[in-house]
This record gives structure tokens, C-alpha cells and sequence, in this order.
């Protein structure tokens, strides 16, 4: 063995034994009960696992050191990754710091605001939300009537949000809001990072077809925003929203290249995607019977299963390129596109054959106590319809692809 391979394995040994003492007491046995789905207890978990790895030097990768980016070789990073995988770790806070803020904040924000912000969102100490929807403004975002008039050295904020991920345990958001009312479309907008207590910010749940209030609605009614906080220049907005939006869409390949979160290692393999989904899948197709046999031992089953591993190989690899990209410092442009789409639409269609494969069991949710796995599977499948629809609709996509990557004509 030359001596950087046993370098890398005594590494390899280090990052098993500080999971082994850091991962929560019962993780990966059947006692250990994850905390709710976006609930306070599951926000907090993650904060503190973020914090642990962040301290450990086990994240924050991507970023410079003097926006408390964490240097590594790539090849003890792709270590860390696998053994996050291996052992499965919880996910990390309820945020879009990580998939949205600090990218958007690192194009387009002043160095203050990288030097405050970004080492915050790495740690995990500071969660965030994006608030661009509004209820006529959601595909078409250009649309945004929120306004945000200047007085003095603020700005005065007045509108509402809707749809907004994170929304419950955000501490910042970036808005964007109409700030010119005479300025044509894409001309208009100013974008802000705002403080979600600031007084006249309110909040509201919205409850989904899930059971859950993963997304909120928000309610601006004369908030202050001092304009240091603005985030690029006036009326300039627009740039600042498809940054944020290109890095939203490409998180998914970011993802799926191996710079996303944990996860679960109970119940659990059904709360994360890719290979162990897939591991979970089949597990699932070798436990559930049909007419007295399992469903793995049919071959059109066994079929659809191999063609989502492959899915799930190749949306692996366009990831693994996204990634490398952005470590270059060559931000996605419309090939996010292809990966949001890619992605959403594959988590729909692997909903839809994990349906078939529970049969009747499909229309049982959390709150049966004969739903399979609590219910999580069937969670999922309704989840992935609003994957299409978020980060821009797979239609709006499909547009984008066509026009800006293929070149076909409107």
C-alpha cells in the first residue's frame, strides 16, 4: 500500500470513529425514532449535526477560507461523503442556506455579507428561506407586485408571499420586490436580505395534501429593510433571482453529486433518494407479496427497479459535473434545468412504482397504524407531484431547455 492510500484509509478510520461517537445514542437500530418531519425537534437535530460536522471540518466545503469555507483535498472529501452514506446521518437544519442563499450571496453580494452570512449558513447556526413566490406572481416571477419604496436608508416593504419552503424556522430570507413602478418587466425589481423578525413580518402556515405545513405564506406590511442589506444593485433584481433560482435547480445535482444532506438510517431508507432509495425499494418489493408471491420475483418489477438505479446512476454522474463546476466557480445556467426536471420528474416516477408495489396499502397515510413504513412511502409519492412544481414547473423547464439549451424557436 503506497503511503498516500494509507494516509486516506487512517482518514477513512477517523471519520468512522467520530461518527460512531458523534451519530445520535440508537442510531441505525430499530429503537431510534426520528424526530417528526418538519417539526422543531427535527430543526434542531439538524442544526446541531451541521454544527458538529462543521466543527469537525467534516462540511462547509465549496467556499473560501475567509468566508469560513472548509479546505480539503477531494479526496478525503469524497471519504466523508462515503461514510456519511454508509452509516447514514440526519439531515442537516430546515433551510435554503446551503441550496440557495450562500450561492446567491457569493455572486452577488458585498464582501461584509459574505464574511457575515456564509459562515452562519455552513454551520448550520442560521437557517433561510426564499421569498420570491407570490399568489399571481409563482411560474411568471416576474410578476412580483410586492413593493419596496426607499426612505432615507432603508427601504419599506409592503406585499405577500406565498409557497415558501423553510418558512416556519427561517432567521433570514432573500425577497425580491417591486422597487421601480414605471420601469418595464425584469427591469424593476430590487432584491433584499431581510430579517424574518423584523416587526410587520408575519408568517402563516399552509396545510398540504401531505398533512404537513411545509410551506408558508408571508405578509409584509411596512417593514423596514436598512439598504445595506440590499443584495446587488437597484432595480438590478432580476439577476439576483435567476442566480438564486439556477442554484436552487441545480441543489438537485448538487445533491445527487454528493454535497447534500444525510440521511436517515431507520424506517428510513424511504426518506432519502437515490441508490439508498433503491436499496429500500427492493427491500420493500422482497417483503411485499402478491397473490402469494413477492414482488421481487417479478420479472416487470425487477425491470422497473433496474431502470430507476440506472436513473439514478446517470442523474448521479450529471451531478458529480454540476459539482465540479461550481468548484471551479462556474455558476449552472440553463443546464439546471435539465437537472431539476430530471430529478423531479424521476422522484414522481419512482413514487408511482413504489405505489404499485404496496397495492391497497397506497391509500393508507401516517395517521393508520397499518400504513407501511408509518406511512412514509406514500408521503414521498404525494410529495414528489409538488417537486414538479417548485424551483419553476416542469413545463417552464421544458420551455427553457427547448429555447436556451436546444435552441428550438418559441
Amino acid at each position: 500500500m503506497s503511503d498516500g492510500s494509507a494516509k486516506l484509509e487512517a482518514f477513512r478510520k477517523e471519520v468512522r470513529t467520530w461518527l460512531r461517537e458523534n451519530l445520535p445514542k440508537g442510531w441505525g437500530t430499530p429503537e431510534y425514532k426520528d424526530p417528526e418531519r418538519f417539526s422543531t425537534e427535527a430543526h434542531e437535530l439538524g442544526k446541531l449535526w451541521q454544527k458538529k460536522l462543521y466543527d469537525a471540518g467534516y462540511a462547509g466545503f465549496g467556499y473560501p477560507k475567509e468566508y469560513g469555507g472548509v479546505e480539503r483535498p477531494p479526496e478525503e472529501i469524497a471519504v466523508i461523503r462515503e461514510e456519511l452514506l454508509r452509516h447514514g446521518s440526519p439531515f442537516g437544519p430546515l433551510s435554503l442556506g446551503l441550496l440557495m442563499a450562500a450561492p446567491t450571496i457569493m455572486a452577488h453580494g458585498e464582501e461584509w455579507q459574505k464574511e457575515r452570512f456564509i459562515p452562519k449558513i455552513l454551520s448550520g447556526e442560521e437557517s433561510w428561506c426564499e421569498l420570491f413566490s407570490e399568489p399571481n406572481a409563482g411560474s411568471d416571477v416576474a410578476n412580483i407586485q410586492t413593493t419596496a419604496v426607499k426612505e432615507g436608508d432603508e427601504w419599506v416593504v409592503n406585499g405577500q408571499k406565498i409557497w415558501t419552503s423553510m418558512w416556519e424556522f427561517s432567521d433570514w430570507g432573500i425577497l425580491a420586490a417591486r422597487s421601480d413602478p414605471n420601469a418595464p418587466r425584469h427591469h424593476n425589481l430590487t432584491c433584499f436580505i431581510v430579517d424574518c423578525k423584523s416587526p410587520g413580518y408575519t408568517k402563516l402556515p399552509l396545510k398540504q395534501m401531505t398533512g404537513t405545513s411545509e410551506f408558508g405564506e408571508e405578509y409584509f406590511d411596512n417593514v423596514r429593510i436598512p439598504d445595506k442589506n440590499r443584495l446587488g444593485e437597484v432595480n438590478k433584481g432580476w439577476g439576483v433571482i435567476l442566480a438564486g433560482l439556477m442554484a436552487e435547480r441545480s441543489g438537485g445535482g448538487a445533491f445527487w453529486g454528493g454535497m447534500g444532506g444525510g440521511r436517515s438510517a431507520t424506517g428510513g431508507a424511504a426518506r432519502g433518494i437515490g441508490m439508498l432509495s433503491v436499496k429500500a425499494i427492493i427491500d420493500l418489493a422482497k417483503e411485499t407479496h402478491h397473490y402469494g408471491r413477492a414482488v421481487w420475483d417479478d420479472p416487470v418489477f425487477r425491470q422497473k427497479i433496474a431502470n430507476l438505479a440506472i436513473e439514478v446512476e446517470a442523474m448521479r454522474y450529471s451531478g458529480l459535473r454540476m459539482v465540479a463546476k461550481m468548484r471551479k466557480g462556474i455558476m449552472p445556467t440553463n443546464e439546471a434545468s435539465i437537472v431539476k426536471n430530471f430529478q423531479a420528474e424521476m422522484r414522481r416516477r419512482q413514487g408511482d412504482m413504489v405505489m404499485e408495489i404496496i397495492g391497497a396499502y397506497s391509500q393508507l397515510m401516517r395517521d393508520s397504524k397499518r400504513a407501511i413504513d408509518g406511512g412514509e412511502w406514500v408521503y414521498q409519492m404525494m410529495r414528489a407531484r409538488g417537486a414538479t412544481i417548485e424551483m419553476g414547473t416542469s413545463e417552464i423547464n421544458r420551455n427553457i431547455i427547448a429555447e436556451r439549451v436546444l435552441g428550438l424557436p418559441r
